[in-house]
C-alpha cells in the first residue's frame, strides 16, 4: 500500500511542477512578450531551414510557385522548378532582416543569396530586391496558452532579379 501512495505522491509532484511551469511561461509571455521583429525572424529562419531540409512550405517553395517573368508565370513548370530547388537543399541568405510591419502583415524587401551544388561544382547566385510577405496568426503554446505566430506567406521577385539570376 506505500508503493501505490508514493506513486500518488510522485504524480501529484509531477502534477505541480507541470502546473507551476505552465503558469510561468503564461505570466512571462503576458509580462514580456516577443517582439514581432524576433517572431518574423524566427518564421523567416524556420521557412529557410525547410527549405534547407527539403521540407514543403520553405521560403524557396513561396518562391518558385511565385516566380513570374515578364508578367507571366512558370506556368506548368512550376512544380519541376519547386522539385529543382527542392533537390538541391540550397543555403539561403536574407541580408536585411528588418520586417515593415502594417497591423497583421509584414514585408521584408532584402538581396538573397543562394549557395547550392550543381554537378559537384558550387554556385552562388544573388537575386536582389526580393520580398518576403508574412501574415500574423492566431496560435496556442502547449495547446493552451493563446499567442501569436507570424508566417512567410508569399516571396516575389521582380523581373529583373530573375533575369538576372538565370544570365548568370
Amino acid at each position: 500500500m506505500t508503493d501505490m501512495g508514493q506513486t500518488t505522491k510522485g504524480f501529484l509532484i509531477l502534477g505541480a511542477i507541470l502546473v507551476f511551469l505552465v503558469g510561468a511561461r503564461t505570466i512571462l509571455g503576458l509580462i514580456r512578450p516577443q517582439s514581432d521583429k524576433a517572431l518574423i525572424e524566427t518564421a523567416l529562419k524556420e521557412s529557410i531551414q525547410a527549405s534547407k531540409d527539403g521540407h514543403p512550405n520553405g521560403v524557396l517553395d513561396k518562391l518558385s510557385n511565385n516566380i513570374q517573368y515578364n508578367g507571366t508565370s512558370a506556368g506548368g513548370h512550376q512544380q519541376e522548378i519547386a522539385d529543382f530547388i527542392r533537390d538541391k537543399k540550397p543555403d539561403v541568405v536574407v541580408e536585411n532582416l528588418d520586417p515593415v510591419v502594417t497591423g497583421d502583415e509584414a514585408t521584408i524587401v532584402s538581396p538573397i543569396d543562394l549557395k547550392l551544388s550543381l554537378l559537384g561544382q558550387s554556385m552562388e547566385k544573388h537575386v536582389k530586391d526580393v520580398t518576403l510577405l508574412f501574415k500574423k496568426e492566431e496560435d496556442r503554446e502547449w495547446l493552451i496558452i493563446p499567442t501569436h505566430k507570424w508566417k512567410l506567406v508569399e516571396v516575389h521577385v521582380p523581373d529583373a532579379s530573375v533575369a538576372e539570376l538565370i544570365q548568370q
